[in-house]
């Protein structure tokens, strides 16, 4: 995988900029395109690759074109972080009754209204850092985000996408699924598919087998 990772990225670098940044989304986006994640960070450097100014250009209307959606959690002199997510998804990760229970335990609104939600977050973000919920806005399991919040004496049974406290198993068959859709994103980026036609391949193919 840290082959194909590194292959992917020397390819990114001899795109213009509007190939390059819609082509980094996809790549980053992937498992959320895909429909098995309601959302993902992504970070956006001012450096000497300026990808915030190719994301400026060019990638907000792509995100607006593919039908996702984002929120700029921070930003600084040197880079923004997103979080870029399909809101209809979300809603149906956030608004489950335990994930509900909990978030309006930590000041989350009643009302399961989704831009409150995604303010609030964005509030915390700014306060703590990189508030722990946030693990629940990714989609990852309550009980795993529960445990790491409250720095439990259970031992930590996996560490990948996320930090496994229960469930060993679906885990492991989780973090297999989205290795093989970023897999398969990066090579066929390598191999010249377009951005619009990769989406529509993400959308399309059925990865539970």
């Amino acid at each position: 995988m840290c082959a194909v990772v590194k292959s992917l990225y020397e390819t990114l670098k001899e795109m213009n900029d509007k190939d390059y940044i819609e082509k980094f989304l996809v790549y980053n986006l992937s498992i959320v395109i895909e429909g098995s994640k309601p959302s993902a960070t992504v970070t956006l450097k001012k450096d000497c690759d300026n990808t915030y100014g190719k994301w400026m250009e060019h990638g907000r209307k792509f995100i607006d074109n593919i039908g996702l959606n984002y929120i700029v959690l921070r930003e600084d002199l040197n880079s923004a972080i997103l979080l870029i997510y399909n809101a209809e998804i979300l809603k149906s990760y956030l608004f489950t009754e335990k994930s509900y229970q909990f978030l309006t335990g930590i000041g989350y609104s009643l009302d399961q209204d989704l831009e409150s939600y995604l303010s609030k977050l964005k509030e915390r973000y700014s306060l703590y850092h990189c508030p722990h919920e946030l693990g629940i806005f990714l989609g990852y399991p309550i009980n795993d985000v529960k445990d790491f919040m409250k720095c439990t004496s259970k031992q930590c049974l996996m560490c990948g996408y996320w930090k496994v406290y229960n469930d060993l198993d679906s885990a492991v068959k989780v973090f297999e699924k989205y290795d093989t859709i970023k897999k398969q994103a990066a090579q066929s980026i390598i191999h010249g598919l377009q951005a619009h036609d990769l989406v529509y391949k993400l959308k399309k193919i059925d990865y539970s087998a």
